[in-house]
């Protein structure tokens, strides 16, 4: 059976953009919701950063 999937304005919050950072060997990547690794960065700044530009540009397509 197929299940359906429903909008995404339920109370459940999505995972602070902190939480999705993490490091593996002295190199960092941020993490999708789909669970993609996106990455690798030199800085954890630049991850952040780009994690940031990823998040504007989903915002952008939904309008």
């Amino acid at each position: 059976m197929a299940e359906n999937r429903h909008k995404d304005d339920s109370q459940e919050s999505a995972p602070d953009r902190s939480e999705r950072l993490f490091s593996e060997q002295d190199l960092w990547y941020f993490k999708t919701r789909e669970g993609d690794q996106v990455g690798p960065f030199r800085y954890r700044s630049e991850a952040q950063s780009n994690l940031e530009s990823f998040m504007e540009e989903l915002k952008a397509k939904l309008k």
